[in-house]
């Protein structure tokens, strides 16, 4: 009697120890998983420490190219008031360009075409960094995504392939997650 209860405990301890094992296991997964795109990030030689002719957190009043379009308590969002933007002499099709509490902290541009998202991602490479092939994109997939990261600075670019459109984001590291909550706040 004694060692069949024995028996039933070890298999019971044995069964608990699987699973927390297989718990810890699926954690661990699951976050290498998330955190690989961070990882992936080709890092910034010499980070800007802004972005499309500001630094990060001053003020966008005073930039007489600049006009307000909008406003939500501490955020505003500016874009340029003549023409398209250029990056370089690479013409995009707009931009919108973000503060919050007065600090300049995002940069959002729009575009559209293959050649377009070519010659902006050689402009990248040029003033950033090469990149290798990021984590989860395809070379002729349907969507591409590259990341530069410096200390002070963030850009991604995605394009995708299927409606030939893209997106540059410039985010100041430390803006970011203020920036994010700025949203969430007012998402209501």
């Amino acid at each position: 009697m004694v060692a069949s209860d024995l028996t039933m405990r070890l298999q019971l301890f044995a069964r608990r120890y699987r699973t927390s094992s297989l718990r810890i296991f699926l954690t661990i997964c699951v976050c290498l998983f998330l955190w690989t795109h961070a990882l992936s990030a080709t890092p910034i030689e010499n980070d800007p420490k802004g972005f499309f002719g500001s630094l990060w957190g001053h003020s966008l009043q005073d930039r007489s190219d600049l006009k307000e379009i909008d406003s939500l308590d501490s955020l505003h969002i500016y874009t340029i008031k003549l023409g398209a933007p250029l990056l370089g002499s690479i013409e995009l099709e707009s931009v919108k360009l973000y503060t919050l509490d007065g600090k300049y902290a995002r940069a959002l541009f729009h575009y559209q075409g293959e050649a377009i998202h070519k010659s902006l991602l050689q402009y990248l490479r040029n003033q950033f960094g090469k990149t290798d092939d990021p984590y989860g994109s395809m070379i002729r997939g349907l969507s591409q995504q590259y990341t530069w990261r410096g200390p002070e600075t963030e850009i991604t670019l995605t394009y995708h392939g299927f409606r030939e459109r893209g997106i540059l984001v410039a985010d100041g590291r430390i803006y970011a997650p203020l920036f994010l909550d700025a949203l969430s706040e007012n998402s209501h």
